[in-house]
């Protein structure tokens, strides 16, 4: 499952990106939510713990993103745009990487440190990546740095909040299984 996830990962954010940068953005968007739905359909057990960090996972993204872009740090190119201030398509590029949290990406789980390095690297390096296929425009140093310090806080974020809905989960199956309702 691990490398399948991984797969579909890679598959969704280069549609994503491209899609975007060739002013199509909402097949990137109908790409990740197939993704989304399948994943869903296939966890069982920990599907209400993985809709709730796809659902807070997708306000935050929209709340971060949307304010870098207030803050002049990003801008989209028109026929990019698919919502605002953050497009939807740079919303489902957060939820494809909820969807890795706890298969393709569970190696960094309580690892909440090396994680963060790691993103604060990654992070910037994907945003990089989508300026040069022309999904989006970065004020090169500025953004870079603002996107490191929003990736260091964020990615430790989504591994405790899935350790959060799952252990909640566990509560309440256990409060079933006692005869607590």
């Amino acid at each position: 499952m691990n490398i399948l996830n991984f797969i579909l990962f890679q598959t969704a954010w280069f549609i994503t990106i491209l899609s975007a940068a060739y002013g199509k953005p909402y097949l990137g968007v109908l790409f990740t939510m197939l993704w989304m739905i399948s994943h869903l359909s296939i966890v069982g057990e920990k599907r209400n713990p993985e809709l709730m960090l796809i659902m807070v996972t997708a306000i935050i993204a929209y709340l971060l993103e949307s304010a870098l872009v207030l803050a002049g740090l990003i801008v989209y190119p028109e026929q990019a745009l698919l919502g605002s201030p953050s497009p939807v398509w740079m919303v489902t590029l957060w939820i494809n990487l909820a969807l890795t949290i706890n298969y393709s990406m569970s190696w960094l789980k309580d690892r909440y440190l090396i994680s963060a390095l790691l993103a604060s690297i990654a992070g910037p390096l994907t945003y990089y990546a989508g300026e040069r296929f022309g999904a989006i425009s970065l004020n090169e140093k500025l953004s870079l740095i603002a996107i490191s310090i929003m990736w260091l806080i964020a990615m430790p974020l989504m591994f405790w909040l899935s350790r959060f809905f799952l252990s909640q989960k566990l509560m309440n199956d256990q409060l079933i299984t006692n005869g607590v309702e």
